[in-house]
């Protein structure tokens, strides 16, 4: 009865070797997040644009010849769908709207 005792027990802990690896296996999926679009379709003047706007690569450089004022000191013009946007570099307040002419 003993022998039959630790066969079962050697049975069941081969059984839980196997079983483990398995589902062990099934836990290493990742939940993939993914950074939500920027809705800055309604932003307006004394708003706060999201932080992408405030970095020197979304400036545009040739606002003259989009006819855009001189941007003030620390702000920059930035694209915003179909709107021109006036944003401060320092804390992203938006300080003119033009819409894009076509």
């Amino acid at each position: 009865m003993l022998h039959q005792r630790n066969l079962a027990a050697m049975a069941l802990l081969a059984s839980l070797v196997v079983i483990c690896p398995v589902v062990l296996a099934a836990d290493t999926l990742q939940t993939i997040v993914q950074a939500a679009p920027v809705n800055a379709r309604n932003l307006h003047v004394g708003d706060r644009a999201p932080d992408v706007y405030t970095r020197s690569e979304k400036a545009l450089v040739d606002w003259k010849k989009r006819g855009l004022n001189t941007p003030q000191s620390q702000s920059q013009w930035v694209q915003v769908n179909d709107k021109y946007m006036l944003v401060h570099t320092g804390n992203g307040q938006v300080l003119a709207v033009m819409p894009i002419e076509r």
